[in-house]
């Protein structure tokens, strides 16, 4: 490949300068150098194959310098996002986007990341506004996003809104009829909320809400609604009315009978 071009063929974009691919690309880039050194020679240097003392010590130096070139290719195409090796896609770009420079604890390989990071970073750029919360929630859950802002929906009519939601907003996420539960959604939840602290406006605040849709056919033959009610009644007072709260009728806590006091008790008939 020519020098400082992007080969689509390359397989490793790694910083690890080792292995049988970097090898064979530091041997196709040595070869012209190499070539190139012998050119410079004077005319009684005859050999054009490396085997003298000077071809190999001038195969040495082509080496050197196929591998500075090769160095230098990688370092100018970590300069934009679309071409940055996997191993600085974060320290150069996601430490800068990130709040404190803390990265959403989701599983995401090379090319996800990257995508995130690119639309962040396009994100950023569209500023505060509702398509930005919107879009946040969209690059972790699929479905459909609203953002409602409770001004607007004062305006309209809703009710139960006062001045104290004059700067709320909601973020729904509608989640298509017959989807299951996003995966990760707890992650993925702590993450949208993330970068919400970073894009809202900070005097506003918000809810994120999931919306679970389901479809009902009232009249289909084959999949009919039954409905029915059981109504259960159970009363312990009656029970409790039949024992007697103190323990054993004239008894003491001993076993002991307790003697009754009589008062006015009529016994003129008793003689």
């Amino acid at each position: 490949m020519p020098r400082f071009v992007r080969d689509p063929n390359r397989l490793n974009y790694t910083v690890s300068q080792t292995g049988k691919e970097y090898n064979l690309r530091v041997l196709q880039r040595a070869q012209p150098i190499f070539t190139t050194l012998l050119n410079l020679l004077a005319s009684n240097y005859v050999s054009a194959v490396q085997g003298p003392q000077y071809t190999n010590e001038m195969k040495a130096v082509a080496v050197e310098l196929a591998k500075l070139e090769l160095a230098l290719e990688d370092v100018d195409w970590d300069r934009t996002v679309t071409t940055t090796r996997p191993e600085f896609l974060y320290s150069i770009i996601g430490y800068f986007l990130f709040q404190n420079g803390r990265i959403p604890n989701l599983q995401w390989d090379d090319d996800q990341f990257r995508d995130v990071l690119i639309n962040l970073i396009r994100i950023y750029f569209q500023g505060s506004i509702p398509k930005s919360m919107g879009d946040v929630a969209a690059l972790f859950i699929d479905g459909t996003i609203l953002v409602r802002e409770n001004f607007l929906l004062l305006r309209q009519g809703a009710t139960g809104l006062d001045i104290s939601d004059q700067f709320g907003f909601d973020v729904d996420v509608v989640i298509p009829l017959g989807g299951g539960f996003p995966v990760d959604l707890f992650n993925s939840d702590a993450a949208i909320r993330q970068i919400l602290d970073i894009v809202r406006p900070a005097h506003t605040l918000y809810r994120l809400r999931y919306i679970f849709q389901d479809k009902y056919i009232p009249n289909d033959p084959l999949n009919k609604i039954l409905d029915s009610m059981r109504w259960y009644m159970s009363s312990y007072n009656y029970d409790d009315f039949r024992v007697y709260c103190q323990g054993i009728r004239d008894r003491d806590r001993l076993g002991v009978k307790v003697n009754q006091h009589t008062v006015s008790e009529d016994h003129s008939a008793d003689f």
